[in-house]
């Protein structure tokens, strides 16, 4: 088994990193988790491979660019095809990150003598980091792979995401490193006593999730939601040419079809309504609103909508526009919700689409904004939430709502965040139609299972064209409108005050993962600088 770790050819390690790269791809599309637990095998042993023949590290560069490329392209292709230069920059983008860190592990392991563990630590630091800034794209993050099975990620109440990501890691490198001993002829116990490890390290997780998923009971009151699923195509020239009275007509009249007894709670998906003015007293749209709901007492709506709100000259920032009168204001993709004469609520969006709904780094490179993509609504930087904020109903029921818009689903400290605050249940709003039909609104609807899962929060979400969806605590979906359908969905729902361990404690995985990373870079520059300085 020698020439499977040394003196691979040319062609074989192209082989490798292709297969490699597309079998963790697989598992965004619902394939067996197997091949997530075994795809960074062939890149790892490439890597080996490289460094036995003590080539440069830099040998390693496009080998690693086109595994984690393929990956990206794999899982992620619909990108291109909601926009062309967008979407290929940000795959190229986040498989140059990628190939960095994979070559910042193999430069470390050489220098320090260690092993493929140190990979274990760096990935997780660096997904971690990819939750932050103007740069961050979290849904590739290994432990969102792993969604296609919910019945096998109930440990997520306890580690989040991140679980699943070290789980994978540790999978990959054990594996490879129980291949790296039959092939090198290691002694029998050696050889015995990692494959054991390794198996209870692939059953014990999945089994122990098996059991919290069937002794898992939702406690607590139900409250019934009415979720809107209008349908409209934002491709299409109507979903432009309609005026706002019209579509929030259509959405109140869709409502008025199917609302019940039951219904204290009206969801509507994202950017339902655009340009509505976040005032008091209240603009022409909310005052709509507000009569509706004047028919069906009791009852509260949260509208997905295009906000404006008027911005003092001294309060102005980069993302401030003004209008033909000179006065200023700023707009936010926001959730806003009404209750019969109360105050009108505002969440505003917190972590904004790079090239739609913001331009990386605008704040310093102003100049940017005439790259922003236009989808049909507003282009340019749109003004950024500050941070996760919840809806406390005034009914009798005094409901905590957290309220996630789009991509932030995908971002569980984030959602979690809201549950600290209160939130009893989770909304998710979402205007999927971008997607069009290439099957990444299911990995989206993912997310949103996940996010359940970490907080313990029944999920109640809203897309435009679907899948709208009632999930529960432990990520089933109880019922769904589904892709490209008009129509409603009422459902009953569960809330629930119980902190998890991962609301309670964040990501803790991925802080401790990073601080180590941290630690293992100044060791790496500790041992280089010196020679450098002495080559000088």
């Amino acid at each position: 088994m020698n020439n499977i770790f040394r003196n691979l050819s040319d062609r074989t390690r192209w082989l490798f990193v292709i297969s490699g790269g597309i079998a963790v791809s697989l598992s965004w599309w619902g394939a067996p988790f197997i091949f997530l637990l075994t795809g960074f095998v062939p890149l790892l042993i490439v890597e080996d491979d490289i460094q036995s023949r003590k080539e440069p590290v830099l040998s390693l560069l496009p080998y690693s660019f086109l595994f984690f490329f393929c990956w990206n392209l794999v899982a992620c292709w619909w990108m291109i095809r909601i926009h062309l230069l967008g979407g290929t920059s940000v795959l190229v983008l986040n498989s140059v990150f990628m190939t960095i860190v994979f070559l910042l592990y193999s430069l470390i392991k050489r220098r320090t003598g260690g092993g493929a563990f140190i990979f274990v630590i760096l990935w997780t630091g660096f997904e971690f980091l990819h939750y932050k800034g103007d740069l961050s794209w979290p849904w590739l993050s290994l432990g969102n792979g792993l969604a296609g099975n919910i019945k096998l990620i109930q440990w997520y109440e306890f580690t989040g995401t991140t679980g699943g990501s070290l789980w994978v890691l540790l999978v990959n490198v054990m594996l490879f490193s129980v291949i790296r001993l039959f092939s090198f002829n290691s002694r029998i116990y050696a050889r015995y006593l990692l494959t054991c490890m390794l198996a209870l390290l692939i059953i014990l997780p999945p089994a122990v999730s098996i059991y919290i998923y069937n002794s898992y009971k939702e406690r607590g009151a139900e409250t019934g939601f009415l979720i809107l699923q209008p349908g409209l195509d934002p491709y299409d020239e109507k979903y432009s040419t309609v005026t706002n009275y019209e579509r929030l007509s259509n959405l109140l009249t869709l409502a008025e079809n199917n609302i019940d007894f039951q219904t204290s709670y009206i969801v509507s998906p994202e950017t339902s309504v655009d340009s509505v003015w976040i005032t008091n007293p209240a603009d022409k749209f909310s005052m709509q609103v507000y009569q509706f709901l004047g028919k069906y007492p009791g009852t509260g709506m949260i509208l997905g909508a295009t906000g404006f709100s008027k911005v003092s000259p001294e309060r102005r920032t980069f993302t401030t526009r003004v209008n033909n009168e000179g006065d200023f204001f700023d707009i936010y993709n926001s959730a806003l919700f009404y209750y019969e004469d109360a105050e009108l609520q505002a969440y505003h969006k917190h972590y904004l689409a790079n090239g739609v709904e913001q331009i990386p780094f605008q704040r310093i490179f102003g100049f940017m904004k005439r790259l922003s993509i236009d989808l049909g609504g507003i282009s340019g930087s749109l003004k950024r939430g500050y941070g996760p904020g919840v809806f406390r109903s005034p009914a009798a029921d005094s409901l905590v709502l957290g309220t996630l818009i789009c991509f932030e689903s995908v971002y569980g400290e984030y959602a979690s965040g809201m549950v600290k605050k209160g939130a009893e249940i989770l909304i998710v709003i979402s205007n999927d139609g971008w997607f069009r039909n290439t099957g990444a609104y299911r990995q989206h609807l993912r997310a949103s299972r996940i996010r359940a899962i970490e907080t313990r929060r029944s999920v109640v979400r809203s897309a435009n064209t679907g899948v709208s969806a009632y999930i529960s605590q432990t990520g089933k979906i109880v019922d769904q409108v589904d892709w490209w359908e008009g129509g409603a969905l009422s459902v009953n729902v569960t809330r629930n005050d119980r902190i998890t361990f991962f609301t309670k404690y964040g990501d803790y995985p991925g802080r401790t993962a990073l601080f180590f990373s941290l630690l293992m870079i100044l060791n790496l520059l500790v041992r280089v600088i010196p020679g450098l300085v002495e080559n000088k």
